[in-house]
């Protein structure tokens, strides 16, 4: 049955893009926040010319070029599989052993990379812009501090195109991990559907492609519910049209 082989692989592909989307998140946005408060200061530079790297290689060059590094080079990592498993029912996770969670550092960083420099854009652009804002210069009237303004006040507000782009780049993550999952040859969902495709195994193709798209439907839904816990206005204009 499909359901089965899909079932084996899909700890292996979602434990990557998790691990994918903790690195791009809690990388990118502290990235695009500092680029943003100091955008002509020479680390921002620095970092925006890394990012403009990041985006524009493609995807398995990064990939090689790690794997040229740190594994054949350096020798510190693994190049290609997921060390050593556990298995806790169904699932098989890395996470709870030490090869195991080597094993995912390159390859969480290949796919990780180009959605960490979108991020990090993104949050810079949208930072430049609110701390333009009128209610921007009214927090400092006030007296707030810095932190207050920045974090309390900019970041904030910047947050509902962040969670957009977020939802949708998760989603990319899990559907477009195949290059990934076949440079270090990771056993995910991604590399069975190379092998389907290779065989032209028609059911395993089909089941993969609806198992994606059902992915993005639930990712969509759930980035729409955040809208409300992030957005105060969203929260205001349902009381207001309930009354």
């Amino acid at each position: 049955p499909v359901g089965r082989l899909i079932l084996e692989r899909l700890p292996a592909t979602l434990e990557l893009s998790f691990c994918a989307a903790v690195f791009a998140l809690f990388v990118g946005v502290p990235m695009g926040v500092y680029t943003g408060l100091y955008p002509k200061h020479w680390s921002s530079r620095l970092f925006q010319a890394v990012s403009l790297i990041g985006i524009s290689l493609p995807t398995f060059l990064i990939g090689i070029l790690l794997i040229l590094v740190f594994a054949v080079w350096l020798r510190l990592l693994p190049s290609f599989g997921r060390g050593e498993t556990v298995q806790i029912g169904w699932w098989t996770t890395n996470f709870l052993t030490w090869s195991g969670l080597k094993a995912l550092i390159l390859p969480s960083i290949t796919l990780g990379l180009f959605q960490l420099t979108l991020l990090m854009r993104l949050v810079r652009s949208e930072m430049l812009e609110v701390l333009r804002a009128d209610y921007i210069k009214f927090a400092r009237a006030r007296g707030l501090p810095n932190l207050a303004v920045y974090f309390g006040h900019a970041l904030k507000n910047t947050l509902v195109p962040v969670i957009t782009i977020t939802g949708l780049q998760l989603g990319s993550l899990i559907a477009f991990a195949i290059i990934t999952e076949t440079v270090f040859q990771w056993p995910g969902m991604g590399l069975l559907f190379i092998q389907a495709v290779t065989f032209a195994d028609i059911p395993v193709m089909a089941a993969y492609l609806c198992l994606i798209a059902l992915i993005f439907v639930v990712i969509n839904l759930v980035v729409d519910l955040l809208y409300f816990a992030v957005d105060p206005r969203l929260r205001i204009e349902r009381a207001a049209g309930g009354h």
